[in-house]
């Protein structure tokens, strides 16, 4: 799960060492890269580092859901389940 439709409903979760940490649900993303820098950046923890994070993202709109890291390169890797 790469690929997201505008008009698809997001959730993500931040999670810092097995501990969800903040939520944020939102529309009008083409990428789950897009919609977590942007839950990111809504977030009280902006001034932290990105990487430390995990990020469940789920599309409401379809159901489907995955777990994220973004590397050093500032990339997202999806997580094995």
């Amino acid at each position: 799960m790469n690929r997201l439709h505008p008009k698809d409903d997001v959730r993500i979760e931040m999670s810092y060492n097995g501990e969800t940490e903040d939520a944020f649900q939102g529309s009008g993303y083409h990428t789950v890269g897009e919609a977590i820098r942007d839950a990111f950046t809504a977030s009280s923890r902006q001034y932290m580092n990105i990487e430390d994070y995990v990020f469940t993202v789920t599309d409401l709109t379809t159901g489907t859901s995955a777990r994220y890291r973004i590397n050093a390169g500032g990339n997202e890797t999806i997580l094995p389940e």
